[in-house]
């Protein structure tokens, strides 16, 4: 009997190349969202050390102008946040399109691998099945013969 030869193999390695593309544009969009998740981690941090900064100075007794620099400041670190909160609401859009396509892809090559081991299995009867009967036939054919 021939080797097994699974009849979907050429599909299933270009389903399991296609998925593990898609797999690392996920992981790649999961890693810009945690760079953003940073950056506005950062941003909050620089806005708190801004805003002791500021306190610091009316406690001290400050000028309008230099008051008014560091509400310039935070006003340009609260615009920065926006951006950022928003920037990362897309980006997990993004993730949960590209999770989705992942899954759908991950079914496919999990039904070929299920495809593969039934024929596997229906080989394997097979060849469970000439070996029986060429056993038979060598049995048949010695006790003839004697």
């Amino acid at each position: 009997m021939k080797k097994f030869v699974f009849s979907m193999q050429k599909m299933y390695d270009y389903k399991k190349q296609i998925m593990e593309s898609e797999k690392n544009i996920l992981m790649s969009l999961r890693r810009e969202k945690n760079e953003y998740e940073q950056r506005l981690e950062d941003l909050t941090v620089t806005m708190d050390d801004i805003r002791h900064q500021s306190l610091e100075e009316v406690s001290k007794g400050t000028t309008a102008s230099k008051l008014m620099f560091y509400s310039m400041q935070m006003d340009g670190i609260k615009r920065e946040q926006t951006e950022v909160k928003y920037q990362i609401n897309l980006t997990e859009m993004k993730i949960e399109k590209q999770r989705r396509k992942v899954v759908a892809l991950s079914q496919d090559v999990s039904g070929l691998e299920k495809l593969e081991t039934e024929q596997r299995d229906e080989y394997n009867h097979l060849a469970t099945k000439e070996n029986e009967n060429s056993i038979e036939e060598f049995l048949s054919f010695k006790m003839t013969a004697e």
